[in-house]
């Protein structure tokens, strides 16, 4: 019988044996961890100085009453190592990357402790691209005006309520400012963060603070108020209405390929990118109306100038051609069934059944699908699971640039036999009413589409609605559609949504809309890409699931960029 404290290994070799002494377990007899201080709080006033530190200390509380320091011999953890962690045992080092609450965890096998660390930030950043005319004129000891509709500023963007996600490079807000006002002040507040901007312009572009901003106390409403003054009448500060929004915790992912009017051509962008890159095609041809396989490894698109569109396939990986424009197979709008083997293609209200590989018609000399009589289709969209393929559904012929008088249908699909059932009406399009663009959720639950009064074409009511897959209660995507800053706009020509195929805390929807982008667009009119976190939870409980759009960073905003698709990340060249 060995001592418990005492282990002696036998090692045999094919030569010799001996005895091994291992040294005992120097904290074997521990039964409890004392660690002072039990909290602490932090305080950083400026983003760009060292790293701040908390030391710790553990006593070790043995089973035969012994008392020693244990500090350098414990395992050192957090459980939100953002705001800061542990370099060496038991000092606790900021990031200066996030404020937040962290609890510490000191251990030793199954014997362990905690204490809190909280870490404030609280800081001042001066524009200094556009630094304020003089930053005393917001002097507190001045009176505040609130609610003067001629020099109270704005903040028109972002829209109050939004939720971003993490990974976006940058927020560029931006302001109306108010007569004769050129400095301006936004306070940014949590009940952990309080950060003051100065500047002297209508936008500010948040650069590195937007990781300070995400990551602080993710999920946790962020206020920002909005002051101004001016230098030629520094008697008053006006103050304007503050704006709320947050960040989620997590991010879609995968790239958004997206048709730009700078290169007539598909562009690739993603969430935490600051640019975009064309992907496809090499030349000037212009190409569009393009959709991706639900792998991310295919995309079809209408390939042609002046009018004239062929279908056109490629490999996204390699940008080779598999279905070559040049065999002339007409097209329109087209999707992919999910193992990617068939595309369903409509052109002009006729849908066609093809081939991926070879572009071949499939069960039929033109692959033509059979609808009732004097009925026509259009935005095909296949679901998920591949048992149905959900159309814009009329009886008014559409072109390929416009439908009208639509309903939402889906189409049956066996997959046996390729052939497709009786078309089933999800939503009825009565009056005025005209409903395209359907796009499934990524679990195949919920459609996703466009509504407007009248023909879809340049259609300034178009809107986005939420209808389950089987049909059901439709929901306005309301937030999504027509809040813009702090208002609520009813032409928005909200239309072509593409749903991210992550969702985590929430799901996320892209589309494109001619809405104003702060000052930058400051009359809209142009199309760009926008992104709505949806929150399924609350269509289930009868509310609006959508929140306020945020606007691509990628994008060049002074040209015309529509049809988002959003696909699983591949190897595309870049």
């Amino acid at each position: 019988m060995t001592n418990a404290c005492q282990v002696a290994l036998l090692v045999l070799t094919a030569s010799c044996s001996s005895l091994v002494q291992l040294a005992p377990d120097p904290l074997g007899d521990l039964t409890r961890i004392q660690l002072t201080p039990k909290s602490a709080e932090l305080l950083i006033s400026d983003l760009s100085q060292p790293p701040l530190e908390q030391a710790f200390h553990a006593i070790g509380v043995f089973s035969d009453g012994a008392r020693r320091d244990i500090t350098q011999q414990l395992l050192w953890n957090v459980d939100n190592g953002v705001p800061g962690g542990f370099l060496t045992p038991g000092v606790f080092t900021t990031t200066n990357a996030a404020s937040g609450h962290i609890q510490v965890i000191a251990q030793a096998d199954a014997v362990w402790a905690t204490a809190d660390v909280t870490v404030r930030i609280d800081a001042t950043i001066v524009d200094g691209a556009f630094p304020p005319s003089d930053p005393n004129l917001f002097d507190n000891t001045k009176p505040v005006m609130t609610g003067d509709p001629i020099r109270g500023p704005e903040i028109i963007y972002p829209s109050t309520t939004t939720i971003f996600p993490q990974t976006l490079p940058n927020t560029v807000f931006q302001l109306a400012r108010g007569a004769l006002n050129d400095a301006f002040r936004l306070t940014f507040d949590t009940d952990l963060l309080h950060v003051v901007v100065l500047t002297g312009t209508d936008r500010w572009e948040t650069g590195s603070f937007q990781n300070v901003l995400a990551q602080s106390n993710m999920g946790q409403q962020v206020t920002v108020s909005i002051d101004a003054a001016s230098s030629a009448d520094p008697g008053t500060i006006y103050e304007g209405s503050p704006i709320t929004f947050r960040f989620a915790k997590d991010a879609p992912d995968g790239p958004l390929y997206y048709w730009s009017a700078a290169t007539s051509g598909i562009m690739r962008a993603a969430i935490g990118a600051s640019s975009a890159g064309k992907l496809y095609p090499a030349d000037g041809t212009c190409v569009g109306c393009h959709t991706v396989s639900r792998d991310g490894t295919a995309m079809a698109m209408g390939y042609g100038n002046e009018g004239v569109s062929a279908l056109q396939t490629i490999d996204v990986p390699t940008l080779s051609s598999t279905i070559s424009q040049s065999k002339l197979y007409e097209m329109g709008w087209a999707t992919y069934s999910p193992d990617g083997t068939v595309v369903a293609i409509a052109n002009n209200g006729v849908l066609v059944l093809r081939d991926a590989l070879s572009g071949a018609p499939i069960n039929s000399p033109t692959g033509k699908i059979v609808l009732p009589p004097g009925k026509f289709a259009t935005h095909p969209e296949w679901s998920p699971d591949g048992a149905y393929v959900a159309v814009a559904y009329t009886s008014t012929q559409p072109t390929n640039l416009d439908v009208k008088t639509a309903s939402i249908a889906r189409l049956p699909f066996d997959a046996a036999t390729q052939t497709f059932g009786a078309p089933q009406i999800l939503v009825p399009a009565t009056g005025s009413d005209n409903f395209y663009f359907p796009k499934y959720s990524p679990d195949g639950t919920m459609l996703a589409f466009v509504h407007a009064n009248g023909s879809s074409k340049g259609a300034a009511s178009a809107e986005l609605l939420l209808v389950a897959a089987a049909g059901g209660v439709v929901s306005p995507l309301a937030n999504a559609s027509h809040l813009v800053a702090s208002s609520t706009a009813t032409t928005t020509a909200t239309q072509m949504p593409s749903w991210a195929p992550f969702s985590g805390a929430y799901a996320w929807l892209s589309f494109a809309s001619t809405r104003p982008y702060g000052v930058v667009l400051p009359s809209g009119g142009r199309s760009q890409i926008w992104v709505s976190a949806i929150d399924l939870a609350n269509y289930q409980a009868g509310l609006d699931p959508s929140f306020a759009a945020f606007y691509l960073p990628a994008q060049d905003p002074t040209v015309v960029n529509n049809n988002p698709i959003w696909a699983p990340s591949t190897d595309a060249p870049e």
